[in-house]
């Protein structure tokens, strides 16, 4: 196993806020923790902020993932736990932090840890692509952005994406956006695309989403009366509301 590849078998794959907590005695782990080194994770993330190609529509973040899928993620709280750090880490819906690079809790070999037993959550890293405010999305920069994601994790792990292509993007809503809606459109015309109930944003994700697939140079699937790849290139995506990721999807 290469040096990349060791870095991610480690964990099961825009800065957040944290807050500095006073107390000395937050400074432990409980026994009974699950957690992962900073080191490890420190490194991974390393590896993305030295990455030299194309990045600007993609990010690299650290999810907390708990083993009970009934498990709430507003349940679950991640730190940064040493000798003299003690930091929590925010989380998004999905359980995802943008881990900071702090050189002071890789020396001092500090903790990730979440408020849960061991053995009832795990970590992994996800690559998605970045979400825009106003909802409106290139078709050319999310095949980019695609490109950008199959890219960099070819570089961390060559093998396991060797003749691989971008095949589109997922937007992913929460079960609960019952007006989520993903929207083409080029020049006169406009396509709702379809939205997929109890569907999972990753593979080994819970499959409790609301998805839509927009698949690259597939008239048919993005918008009946579009004729040609580069009238398809030429569109632009609209989302109602807010998704809660983008990821690439890559066969």
């Amino acid at each position: 196993m290469n040096l990349r590849n060791a870095f991610f078998v480690i964990c099961l794959l825009t800065s957040a806020p944290y807050a500095l907590a006073q107390s000395a005695d937050d400074n432990k782990r409980p026994q009974d923790a699950e957690w992962m080194s900073y080191r490890d994770a420190y490194r991974t993330m390393l590896w993305f902020e030295k990455y030299g190609k194309a990045k600007n529509l993609i990010q690299l973040q650290l999810q907390v993932v708990p083993k009970d899928n009934a498990t709430s993620i507003d349940n679950l709280r991640l730190h940064i736990v040493g000798k003299k750090t003690h930091l929590d880490l925010a989380l998004d819906t999905l359980g995802r932090t943008s881990l900071p690079l702090l050189k002071a809790a890789y020396d001092e070999n500090a903790e990730l840890v979440i408020n849960q037993k061991a053995g009832q959550a795990g970590f992994r890293f996800r690559t998605s692509i970045i979400i825009r405010p106003d909802g409106i999305y290139e078709l050319a920069d999310l095949r980019a952005a695609c490109e950008q994601a199959l890219a960099y994790q070819s570089y961390v792990d060559y093998t396991a994406y060797r003749g691989k292509r971008c095949i589109g993007v997922r937007f992913a809503f929460a079960k609960k956006d019952s007006v989520a809606m993903v929207e083409f459109k080029y020049l006169n015309q406009n396509n709702n695309l379809p939205i997929n109930d109890n569907t999972a944003i990753w593979p080994d994700s819970a499959a409790n989403f609301r998805t839509s697939n927009v698949i690259f140079g597939a008239a048919g699937n993005v918008a009946n009366n579009v004729q040609s790849n580069l009238q398809i290139e030429k569109g632009q995506i609209h989302t109602r509301t807010s998704p809660l990721a983008i990821i690439a999807l890559i066969e």
